[in-house]
């Protein structure tokens, strides 16, 4: 388990790092990279659950 978290951040970190300028605007390519999957639970609270394991919550209340 602890050697695929730890493949998965280097896969992040190489996606971030092979990037020439800042990122700007929306990139589906790093987007892709870094979030595994979103769960709606209503139209205004998404929880991003990322490669890395990490969830993350927006909305909400």
């Amino acid at each position: 388990m602890k050697d695929g978290l730890k493949q998965r951040f280097d896969e992040i970190l190489e996606t971030l790092n092979n990037r020439d300028s800042l990122l700007e605007e929306f990139d589906d390519e790093i987007f892709n990279a870094l979030v595994e999957k979103i769960e709606i639970l209503t139209p205004t609270h998404f929880v991003f659950e990322l490669m890395s394991g990490l969830r993350v919550e927006e909305g909400g209340e």
